[in-house]
């Protein structure tokens, strides 16, 4: 294709980082490219996964509080005091963990 030079130079020096040889983990989802392990697992913990409102009485789970609150009281009834638990999926491999440490420590092994 036809470029400018400096177009040239100007994209080995800051864009594709050949010439600077710095390490970067690019997002599977987004394609967003990042400096360090810590940041690209941050960015997709807040970004790509799902947080889902689990029913504590079976194993339904919910985009929002109150509809895993109207499951509950209508499915489950007598246990309507119950609160749903936090459940996060993982955005690469769909599986879900109950506390959000683990799965940030789950992102080591896609990384």
């Amino acid at each position: 294709g036809n470029f400018l030079l400096a177009n040239f130079e100007s994209h080995l020096k800051e864009s594709c980082l050949h010439f600077s040889r710095r390490v970067g983990y690019r997002c599977p989802s987004c394609a967003v490219v990042f400096g360090g392990v810590n940041s690209i697992k941050s960015h997709i913990q807040t970004s790509h996964c799902e947080v889902f409102h689990k029913c504590p009485i079976c194993p339904m789970a919910f985009k929002s509080a109150p509809s895993a609150h109207a499951h509950v009281y209508t499915q489950h009834p007598g246990f309507g005091n119950q609160q749903s638990k936090l459940i996060y999926k993982c955005a690469m491999c769909d599986t879900v963990f109950t506390h959000k440490p683990l799965l940030s420590a789950h992102f080591d092994q896609h990384l």
